[in-house]
């Protein structure tokens, strides 16, 4: 009986004399077992929520509907901790390509130190689902009377059109890449139209939105399109007029933007029609220079990236230079090399439409 009991002594003994002065040591081990750091690299202004912190273990980011991908940085405190993101091994400081889906992503990043601890963060990003907007939009098929050419375009009415007011009207002109007769890219590729008809957006501006649809190119390109197939533009003008006549819409406040191939568009518009828009914003385009006075009383604000690898900068600077140069005072933010757009600096645009100061400045611009 003594016997047992000394071996239950010498027990308790080990217990209180090895084991209790380690526990320190492992408690110590558990906190360095984290991320000293956690990035999100995405197009625009989202934010993880809430800032990192070595406290915190979820955080959540809401992105735009045009913002398919982002990049995620973990970084570990140890080099000789295990890193993975969902459940693929990850190294510290690597970026991570993140695909991304309408709705909730949900992101599992685990780091694990070489004793076996480990800790798991979560990151869920919200991409915007866009479609109940889309969907808001009617579509329609324009027929030129006279050629009996065909032009799709969709366009949004203000909730509750009323009569008695008239309404300001953006059109909007969409890229190469949109070109067709599908009568939706042009909605869903970036939200060149879809950020005006956003809920949040008509409190404030209520406004018909125009998307029409080329089917080629709205500019003239002889090396790829033939010479009876550059006529777009012109048949958007005419889906333009065809809307202003059928809805009482300001005719002192149309507006005209558009991206890549149709930022170049808009330019070309507004050369070709000084009169018809009260403002106009081209992103990554480019204009003729030469025609620089027919717009030079023109409201302008113009987008473009440094490092453009599609459409030459020098495209923007050229004709922002031409209308200052005769005495216009266009405005224009031109985003430097080092800034974060994915996959390509071509994409400007989806920080342009998501400068809030450039929105307010449009629906500001009356024509006089």
């Amino acid at each position: 009986m003594c016997k047992k009991y000394h071996v239950l002594f010498s027990f308790i003994l080990f217990v209180i004399v090895v084991l209790f002065p380690l526990y320190p040591v492992m408690a110590a081990k558990d906190t360095t077992t984290q991320l000293a750091n956690l990035k999100v690299f995405v197009t625009g202004q989202s934010q993880l929520k809430p800032s990192f912190s070595s406290a915190h273990r979820r955080y959540s980011l809401l992105v735009q509907s045009d913002v398919t991908t982002v990049m995620i940085q973990a970084i570990t405190t140890s080099p000789n901790d295990r890193l993975e993101i969902n459940h693929m091994k990850s190294a510290s400081s690597d970026l991570y390509t993140a695909k991304l889906h309408s709705g909730k992503n949900k992101f599992e990043i685990m780091v694990t130190n070489p004793a076996g601890i480990a800790k798991k963060y979560s990151l869920h990003i919200v991409r915007e689902n866009i479609q109940p907007v889309v969907d808001k939009f009617l579509k329609y098929t324009y027929t030129d009377m006279q050629t009996g050419t065909t032009m799709e375009y969709r366009l949004f009415k203000p909730d509750h059109y009323s009569m008695l007011k008239s309404y300001p009207l953006v059109l909007f002109l969409h890229g190469s890449g949109e070109c067709g007769t599908d009568n939706e890219a042009q909605l869903i590729a970036n939200q060149g139209a879809t950020i005006w008809a956003k809920p949040e957006e008509q409190a404030k501006n209520p406004c018909f939105v125009l998307a029409p649809q080329a089917r080629y190119t709205w500019n003239d390109d002889p090396a790829s399109t033939p010479a009876n197939q550059a006529a777009d533009l012109d048949m958007a003008v005419k889906v333009l007029q065809r809307v202003v006549e059928s809805y009482h819409i300001d005719k002192n406040r149309l507006y005209a933007t558009g991206v890549s191939d149709g930022g170049s568009a808009v330019w070309r518009l507004n050369e070709a029609y000084p009169s018809l828009f009260a403002a106009m914003v081209p992103i990554c385009g480019e204009g003729d220079p030469t025609k620089a006075d027919k717009i030079v009383g023109k409201p302008i604000w113009a987008f473009h990236a440094e490092s453009d690898p599609i459409v030459s900068v020098e495209g923007s600077r050229a004709m922002i230079q031409a209308v200052r140069g005769a005495g216009g005072v266009p405005l224009y933010t031109e985003y430097p090399k080092n800034t974060y757009i994915y996959p390509i600096a071509h994409y400007s645009w989806i920080l342009a439409y998501q400068d809030h100061k450039m929105r307010k400045w449009l629906f500001q611009q009356i024509k006089k």
